[in-house]
């Protein structure tokens, strides 16, 4: 009976806080032409400079892996795929911050499965020498900064209101003057057992080879939202391509 009882307490507190954060934090997410983002309608996720790269795409490590993981194109002038949001907690049409958002790619999947983003967990690493998993945190780290593949990666194949699929986007002021915003994980807003109340920024990796892929990391990766639908306002257009 404690037992039911102090999980009945776990969710009811998880469900107040997660409504207390929402409630706290609504402005609205807007596109690069200053239009508000919509749910269902496609946009680019693109780097808010320049110099970074180009937008976030889908890509596979080998011919036939699946899920595909979520990337960044090399080349500024790519925009990448088109990806729409979703709200989980409440049925709007408008993304506002801070609110948990379901990620989906509007494109066709090889893989024949879910297109919406999950963090995955990757496998604890190996040594290449003698493969034998290590043991030490110490060790794992260093062998997973040689790799460049985030551990914490984010691939298609994810389910809608699920932890691993919980996303939220939320405003910063990188350059002030110019809207960008950043993208983060939070699993305690979709029913997450854990608690830990925490949202971690989701930002660009980048592997030996200078491959950037998207994963949970400590760094700020300031984002645009740019409308498949319309064109890149001149504002920011200019904006982005002058930010060296």
């Amino acid at each position: 009976m404690n037992k039911i009882i102090s999980f009945l307490v776990f969710h009811i507190f998880i469900f107040t806080t997660t409504q207390s954060l929402l409630s706290a934090a609504s402005g609205t997410i807007h596109d690069s032409g200053g239009t508000k983002l919509l749910r269902g309608i496609p946009y680019y996720i693109l780097p808010l400079l320049r110099s970074s790269g180009g937008g976030l795409t889908l890509t596979r490590n080998t011919k036939d892996a699946c899920p595909l993981n979520v990337t960044q194109e090399s080349f500024e002038v790519n925009y990448g795929s088109p990806f729409t949001f979703t709200p989980i907690v409440l049925d709007e049409e408008i993304i506002r911050g801070a609110y948990p958002v379901s990620i989906e790619a509007d494109v066709t999947n090889p893989c024949h499965g879910s297109n919406i983003w999950k963090v995955t967990t990757a496998a604890a690493a190996k040594d290449d020498d003698n493969d034998e998993l290590l043991t030490n945190n110490k060790d794992k780290k260093k062998k997973e900064d040689d790799k460049g593949v985030p551990v914490h990666s984010v691939t298609t194949g994810g389910e809608f209101n699920k932890p691993e699929s919980c996303f939220q986007i939320v405003e910063d002021d990188v350059m002030p003057g110019l809207r960008s915003y950043q993208i983060q994980h939070c699993p305690f807003k979709c029913g997450s057992q854990s608690t830990d109340l925490a949202c971690y920024n989701v930002g660009i990796v980048r592997d030996a080879d200078g491959k950037g892929y998207l994963g949970r990391t400590d760094a700020i990766y300031p984002v645009v939202f740019m409308n498949c639908l319309g064109t890149f306002s001149q504002s920011v257009k200019i904006s982005r391509l002058s930010a060296e």
